[in-house]
């Protein structure tokens, strides 16, 4: 079974690469939908059958659900596969239809729909979608019946035994698209789904469980452990030497000490973002500045304080160094420092004015996302950041001047609203903001914002947030919660190590006064961290797990979650959550990842969305977990010798605890990618797609599998396989949640030949885990 198990894992994942680099019909006929790959699934079924009759597996009534509820859903999958039909029905307004298309295939259904209306409404002031729905009408002429019913995302339409989704819409906006989806394996793919929730689910209360078997383990466990070594993050922040004028730096220095008041003032604004959010123009200047500097300040000076200058006097700021440039090539291209890592805008334009990167950018933007390299990404950003340092100097971004009366609650920058409002009282007051901002009289500017914020609540008050609700996210930015508990936490992980360290080497028991501040500390952190999500969550309107940095917060906050609830009685489990917290958070702000809080696309509206990816993240902090528990374990085999034999104890105790928290994640895996197949089916007609993010999932589901079933081939299974197991089958999470988005390409496209370059960070990890599995290698058979 264990080897069908592997087999589906790599064809899943190979799947994936051709899909990357042939296409996704390519990797469904190769793979997904190939007549060997459904082979091995029905072998997989069989065999899993046969192995729950000879063990009497009906025995341990939840151990026995959740397994046989896999082949019932494969079972239903098969009915869907083969019987059920998907199809695309285009209508226009006034117009009905009952022609669904199947590829080149047309059939027709039994009654007809009509579309009476489409409507489509945006976020305010932006050509972004925030929800279209299409009116229709069902004439059932056979049947004497006829209604009207209202089908938008994530409210579909049911008659007939057919299902329809809302999926797109006409360029004109005057006519609807479609899914039509009729499945005859729906009930009983949902009847084993039931099973499977209730399967794991009473997992955790059944006696004969092996979960609880090695809970009881653990509660019988003394406390002693041990955290595995800290690993520093060093990073080189090297200063290029500027070369600005005696004007320039007393300008600057000026614009810091005194500026102060008025950009505070000024980033308490309102602003209509791009995608329609209403926020403060503090955050938006944070945004703005980390895009430039990858920094929420620059030089001593706030965000507001910078692009208040920055639109005041751009002149003086297109010759400070402050747009971040990566590679060294580009740098050498424009004629920097190679060592340098922030540039001036006047450094992209030679002398007679011409963009430098003008045929390099072209090249770059010609290449499709698997053919860029490190320096290609680079250029691509940099020349972005380009155009968002333009536009600061211009104050495009600026609209705070919502438009009196307009339909879609526009707001506009300074130049739209000198050019087209008629309130003479506000144009002066924005004037002379202007000229007190240029002229360096910064108190004078004060009461001008005053008469900004008093136009803003008289014609923008239906889209404004409240003014508590303001202050909440003005207040929020400047905490800068995570990125400090990111530090406590890293910090508090290596008290713990130095702690337990000495607790192993001594074999010493834990004084009772230290475990309880321990305790208190530990929850305390938690409490902290689920503030701060909740405070993010009221700010945004949704749950914040919708981008890469949402859920890579709510994955540390899912680690902690795990040491602090379900394996406190161990040190080493609480050493090792708050340690892959700490990197999860601190990573957050690393790269390319934004923080920004962004306006839902129409398909994530649904409260399905808080419960698939918050159940399918948290599982990433427990294996997180359990990597780091199996790294410690290896570390541990390192340090056993005759003269403490008592580490054995704490290799076996940790190996338990390994597993619960393996179990736990996989459990939480399994739950939260069969709720997303119901959210798929329910949303857009369709359980599975196999895109590359799904399938990596399942791979993942697969690979974590294998490890928890290992044990169970006692001639090979020991503590020191398993921990070496736990910790490579974490990579496939990393691909899972990093990789797919980020170096799926990257690996290397052998189909356009074109070779990606692999980041450093990996090459160092697999090196230092590489190494340190080496060197436990030789005392692998201490354990008895």
């Amino acid at each position: 079974m264990l080897v069908l198990i592997i087999i589906l894992a790599l064809g899943g994942a190979i799947g994936t690469f051709i899909e990357n680099d042939f296409g996704s019909l390519r990797a469904k006929e190769l793979i997904y939908n190939s007549i060997w790959y459904q082979f091995v699934f029905l072998l997989a079924s069989v065999n899993l059958i046969v192995i729950m009759h000879k063990t009497k597996m009906h025995l341990v009534k939840a151990r026995a659900l959740f397994h046989i509820s896999f082949v019932i859903i494969l079972f239903g999958a098969v009915l869907t596969h083969y019987f059920g039909l998907d199809g695309m029905m285009h209508i226009r307004e006034g117009e009905k239809s009952n022609t669904i298309i199947l590829g080149e295939e047309k059939i027709n259904i039994p009654f007809y729909i009509a579309l009476k209306e489409f409507t489509l409404t945006r976020y305010p002031g932006s050509r972004s979608p925030s929800e279209f729905s299409s009116d229709v009408t069902v004439v059932d002429e056979k049947n004497n019946k006829k209604f009207d019913a209202n089908i938008y995302m994530n409210n579909t339409l049911t008659y007939g035994g057919y299902k329809f989704f809302q999926t797109s819409y006409d360029t004109d906006e005057k006519g609807t698209l479609l899914t039509v989806n009729k499945d005859p394996g729906k009930m009983i793919t949902y009847i084993g789904y039931a099973l499977l929730f209730l399967g794991l689910i009473l997992n955790f209360f059944d006696k004969k469980s092996r979960f609880r078997f090695l809970m009881r383990k653990i509660k019988n466990m003394p406390i002693a452990s041990f955290l595995y070594p800290m690993f520093f993050l060093t990073f080189a922040t090297t200063s290029a030497a500027q070369e600005n004028t005696t004007f320039l730096e007393n300008y600057l220095n000026e614009h810091k000490e005194n500026s102060k008041e008025l950009s505070t003032a000024f980033g308490s604004l309102v602003v209509q973002g791009p995608d329609g959010r209403m926020k403060p123009l503090d955050t938006q200047n944070r945004e703005v500045l980390n895009k430039l500097t990858g920094k929420s300040s620059w030089q001593g000076m706030s965000a507001n304080q910078v692009i208040l200058g920055m639109f005041s006097r751009p002149n003086i700021w297109k010759k400070v160094n402050i747009i971040k440039i990566k590679t060294p090539r580009l740098r050498k291209l424009l004629g920097v420092d190679e060592n340098q890592k922030l540039v001036k805008f006047t450094d992209f334009f030679d002398i007679d004015g011409n963009y430098k990167l003008t045929a390099e950018v072209e090249l770059a933007n010609q290449l499709v996302p698997a053919q860029r390299g490190t320096y290609e990404r680079d250029l691509i950003k940099v020349d972005e950041r380009l155009n968002i340092t333009f536009m600061s100097y211009r104050g495009v971004l600026l609209t705070i001047f919502p438009l009196p009366n307009d339909e879609l609650n526009k707001w506009v920058d300074f130049k739209t609203m000198f050019a087209t409002v008629e309130n003479s009282q506000l144009k002066v007051s924005t004037g002379r903001l202007l000229d007190a901002a240029y002229n360096i009289n910064y108190k004078e500017g004060l009461i001008h914002i005053q008469e900004i914020k008093k136009y803003q609540k008289e014609f923008g008050n239906v889209v404004m947030p409240t003014q508590k609700k303001l202050d909440v996210e003005i207040w929020f930015n400047k905490m800068a919660l995570f990125i400090k508990l990111s530090i406590i936490y890293l910090l508090f992980g290596l008290v713990l190590f130095i702690y337990d360290l000495s607790s192993m080497f001594y074999n010493r028991i834990y004084n009772p006064n230290i475990k309880t501040i321990i305790i208190v500390i530990s929850f305390s952190l938690l409490l902290v961290h689920a503030f701060g999500i909740g405070i993010r969550w009221y700010i945004g309107g949704y749950a914040p797990i919708s981008n890469t940095y949402e859920t890579m917060v709510y994955i540390a906050f899912a680690a902690i979650f795990t040491g602090v609830v379900f394996l406190r009685k161990s040190t080493i489990a609480l050493s090792a959550s708050f340690m892959m917290a700490g990197v999860f958070v601190f990573a957050a702000y690393l790269g390319e990842i934004d923080p920004e809080i962004t306006s839902l696309v129409p398909v994530l509206k649904s409260y399905w969305l808080s419960v698939h990816v918050s159940v399918i993240t948290a599982s990433y902090g427990f294996f997180g977990v359990g990597a780091i528990l199996g790294i410690i374990t290896l570390i541990l085999f390192m340090l056993r010798s005759k003269k403490r034999l008592h580490i054995d104890t704490h290799i076996n105790n940790i190996a338990i605890i390994n597993e619960v928290t393996i179990t736990l994640g996989l459990i939480l895996l399994v739950m939260g990618n069969f709720l997303g197949a119901i959210w798929a089916n329910e949303s857009w007609g369709r359980y599975w797609g196999w895109d590359p993010k799904e399938t990596w999932a399942y791979v993942s589901i697969l690979v974590y599998t294998f490890v928890i079933h290992f044990r169970l081939i006692k001639n090979i299974y020991s503590p020191y396989l398993f921990s070496v197991l736990s910790v490579i089958a974490f990579y496939s999470i990393l691909m899972t949640y990093y990789g797919v988005n980020f170096y799926l390409a990257g690996l290397h496209s052998y189909a356009t030949g074109h070779p990606v370059p692999i980041p450093n960070w990996v090459y160092y990890t697999i090196g230092i885990i590489l190494l340190i599995t080496v060197s436990s290698y030789s005392k692998r058979k201490l354990i008895k």
